[in-house]
Order: structure tokens, then sequence, then C-alpha cells
């Protein structure tokens, strides 16, 4: 395949969410046919897309191929940092730095790499030497403005505020205030010269706590034209990772706003923050206009509906296996009662050889990882079971957590979008690959319904088995239960389907 057929059928392949495609397309090339123009192209479009590891499969095809040119080394690093390979990028990065220390270009994107490697080793691992290692990488471009130096900046502001708070040794003298509104001044003697100084100035205001233009630069990045789910996910992550604002009253403002605008965003996906109180009325006012109370309302619903989702785990070893999610017994079966019951795949959870499910009930435990505490809770009683090739449903009994509010099943379903420019949108929330609670994944439209299966471009992995899905206003009508690779589609069972499966057994007697 030649490049420009390449760089077209790939830039279908991510626009269309055909991730499983992009490998097979890369191992279609002959990488040394390429000019240094169309390999920057195709690795910054996969790196868009945030897929790490075929970033890195591609890098590492042109720079065996002879292709010299220090941004693949460079990318093919940052697929690693990006990959948390600190370990493995470092090496390559400090190399790089010495070899093109002079390039105007590379020399400060190296360093600025060098300085996130060691900034994550830090929020991984703790530890002052790799704070200071990484204060040092940032500090030469910013004090000679060099490259793209108001990102180093805020970076060495957010570090020396974090080894403030943390009681560390910065290694150096550093007044973060001052340095962050000398950013600021800059950006106003200068201009703003893309998205990323957006997202600087909500730094750089946290760091002089004012939370008036905090709020301010946020509602011009969530607007701008060019900030897309990458940026607002890049950003959400600083502020929680190095600058900590789950539940301060800051971050009980912000990061709600951030949340909602990169959940409107294709390939948005969001670990929602842990918030010491409701989101405040006045950050959505602040960013949203006289409209944010609507949003409001939804993030508050969002987090609500979070605190009835754990995650499935194996309660000898700890592996997670799957997602599940309590609703009101009796909105299910009204002999069951109003206590909670807990629903997830019969190919998670499920007593039949034929499911092959990992766990029989005994051996379950589910974790409610947004509740204080992470309370992890027994399963009890198997009442009900469908085959995984039927509806794929497992209900038990389960002895919830006070302060878990059960999902009731929403009635009605949502519809099939005629307008292929206007999809519906629908949400997932689950543990996938059995990390963090996190709420939909990528493209999430609405495609189509067929007998007990709804079916939606919301690309999701393992662990979101049994996670819940979500109409646009937040109402659970469907539990997620595979993947259809070869339609690159994930499908769901509809749970009025459950319901009045349920009805028809309690009918007959069973």
């Amino acid at each position: 395949m030649g490049p420009g057929d390449y760089l077209a059928e790939l830039a279908s392949a991510l626009e269309e969410y055909r991730f499983r495609d992009v490998r097979p397309l890369t191992d279609q090339i002959d990488p040394a046919s390429f000019a240094p123009a169309q390999i920057k192209k195709a690795l910054g479009q996969i790196r868009r897309k945030r897929l790490f590891v075929e970033l890195e499969h591609a890098a590492t095809l042109f720079h065996m191929a002879g292709h010299g040119a220090p941004v693949i080394r460079r990318q093919w690093a940052q697929s690693l940092l990006d990959q948390n390979r600190i370990a493995q990028a470092l090496p390559t990065l400090e190399s790089m730095a010495a070899e093109f220390s002079g390039d105007p270009a590379e020399g400060p994107e190296i360093r600025g790499l060098i300085g996130r490697a060691y900034k994550q080793r830090y929020v991984n691992e703790g530890g002052a030497e790799n704070l200071q290692a990484a204060i040092a990488a940032y500090k030469p471009d910013w004090e000679n403005r060099r490259g793209d130096y108001r990102w180093q900046g805020i970076n060495i502001v957010a570090l020396a505020s974090r080894a403030k708070h943390d009681g560390v040794d910065p290694g150096q003298t550093l007044d973060p205030a001052q340095i962050a509104q000398s950013i600021l001044d800059d950006i106003d003697d200068q201009g703003t010269r893309g998205t990323w100084d957006y997202a600087t100035g909500i730094e750089a205001s946290v760091a002089l706590s004012d939370r008036s233009a905090a709020l301010d630069w946020a509602k011009k990045y969530v607007r701008h034209p060019d900030t897309d789910a990458f940026e607002i996910a890049s950003t959400v992550r600083q502020l929680k990772e190095v600058w900590r604002l789950e539940g301060t009253p800051i971050g009980n403002e912000l990061l709600p706003v951030l949340e909602y605008a990169l959940l409107q965003r294709k390939d948005g996906s969001v670990e929602p923050a842990r918030l010491e109180a409701a989101p405040s009325h006045t950050g959505f006012e602040a960013v949203w206009g006289p409209e944010g109370i609507v949003y409001l309302q939804w993030i508050d619903t969002l987090y609500g509906c979070c605190s009835a989702i754990a995650r499935v785990s194996d309660s000898a070893t700890g592996t997670p296996k799957g997602t599940g999610f309590i609703v009101p017994g009796s909105s299910l079966n009204p002999a069951w009662g109003a206590a909670p019951v807990f629903l997830t795949n019969s190919h998670v959870i499920s007593i039949d050889p034929a499911d092959e499910a990992p766990l029989r009930p005994p051996e379950a435990l589910a974790e409610f990882t947004r509740l204080a505490g992470r309370p992890k809770v027994a399963l009890g009683e198997l009442l009900f079971s469908s085959p995984r090739t039927e509806m794929d449903v497992s209900i038990l009994r389960i002895a919830a957590p006070a302060s878990a509010k059960p999902l009731e099943p929403n009635p009605d379903l949502p519809k099939v979008s005629d307008d292929p420019d206007a999809p519906q949108r629908i949400y997932v929330m689950g543990h996938p690959g059995g990390s963090e609670l996190a709420v939909s994944l990528y493209d999430n439209s609405l495609a189509e319904y067929e007998q007990q299966y709804v079916r939606y471009r919301s690309p999701t992995e393992g662990g979101n088995s049994g996670s819940p899905v979500f109409t646009p206003k937040l109402g659970c009508f469907a539990i997620h239960h595979r993947a259809l690779y070869a339609r690159q589609l994930n499908e769901g069972i509809v749970l009025k389907i459950v319901i009045a499966a349920l009805q028809r057994k309690s009918t007959a007697g069973g």
C-alpha cells in the first residue's frame, strides 16, 4: 500500500473508530517509501486517537526502515510514556536530549518529555529525586523561552505547588505564584497560540487561587474549536493527579465542568471526579451561561448513577472479572421487594457450566469504587439467570451499602437517529479492563435494535461486561454484554425484555 492510500485508509479507520484495523493497515505499507512529512502525519493521526500500542508499532517500522528523523524516535518514546512504560522510554529520551540539545524544534520537545516522564514517576512512586528531575528538565526552556515554553513553565508551577503540598524539597528556590503570573502576563502580551494556552490559563489561575479566572479560562477552553477529547482528558488528568483538586472547593466547581465537556465530544471518556459536595451551581453558570443549571442537574445525576455501579472481582484473588449494578428488586419482579438486587452478565457470574463464567455466586465480590471506603460486598442468592446465548443476565441478592443509590430501569428506549450527522448519544458506565469506573468510551452513538438487543458504537473493553447503558437523560435502559468486532459495534440487552421474561416466568409459576 502506497503512502497516499495508507494515509487515506488510516484517516477513515480512525474517524469510523475501526481501531482494530489500524495495525493491519500499517503492516501493509512499505515504510521506506514514505516521506518525512507523511510519517509525521501518520504518527500524529494515530496518537490523536490515543492508540499508543499502534503508535509504538508504526514508529518502530519507520525507524527500522532507516528513517532517522528525531520526531520518529520521540513519538516512539512518547508512546511508551503514554503506556506508563517510563523505564523503557527514559534512556531513549535522555540519549536524544544529548544528541539534539541544540535543535530548536526537537530539543525542547524532548526535554519536555523527560520532564513528563519524571513527573509521572513522581505521581506513581513519589520520591523527591523524581520531582526534582522533572523540574530540572522543564526549567531551561522556560527560562530561555524556547519551544512551547508556556507548557514547560506551567509544569514547573504544578510541580513546585505539589512539592509544597507534599513537604518535598523541589531542589531549588521556586516561586510558583510568580511563575504563574509571568505566564499569564506572557499570554496577555503575546496572545494565545492555541488551545493548550487556555488549559495553561486554568492551571495558572489555580496556582494563584483565582477561582473566577480559572472558570473563565475553562469556558474559553471547552468552547475553543480545536479543543478535543485528547486535550480535555490531559487537562483533567493533570488537575487530578498533579494538582490533586478532587474534593477541593475549586475542584468541585472546575472538574465537573471539564468532565461534562469531555463527555460531549467524540472520544470522550471520564473517570468521574470524587467530590466532597454536590457540584456548585456557580461554576456551571460561569461556564455555560444562564442555562447552566440544566448541565448541573445532568452531571449531578451522572455522579449519582455512579454510586450504583460496582466492579465484580474474584473474592479469593481480587482479580477483576466485570461490572454490575444495583436496581430495586421490585422494579424487576414485585415479589422480590424493594431491596436492591444486583445485575451482571451470566458470562461473569453463573452456576451453569455452559455460560463459561469465571465466578459462581459465592466466589464474587462487588466493589463500589465510587463510595467512601470503596466497600466490597459479597453477593447472595442467584434469583434469575439467562444463558449467555440468550439474555446473558444474572440477578443476585445483595446487601448493598446504604449510600448506594439503585438505578431505576428506564421504560422508554432512546430512538435511533435518522441523521448520521446528529447521532443519538448513549452512555456506558463500567470498569473497562478492570480499571477505575469510566463513563462512556469514544464514539457513543446508538446504532440499532434487534429483538432483545441494542447495538451502539461505544467501544468497550472486557471489564465492561455487565455495565449499565444509559439514555441521553441518564436513564438506565440496557446492560452491556459483548462486542461485535466484525461490525465494530457493541451490544447490550434491553432491560424491558428482561423484565418481560421475568413476568412470564412469574406467571408460569417458575
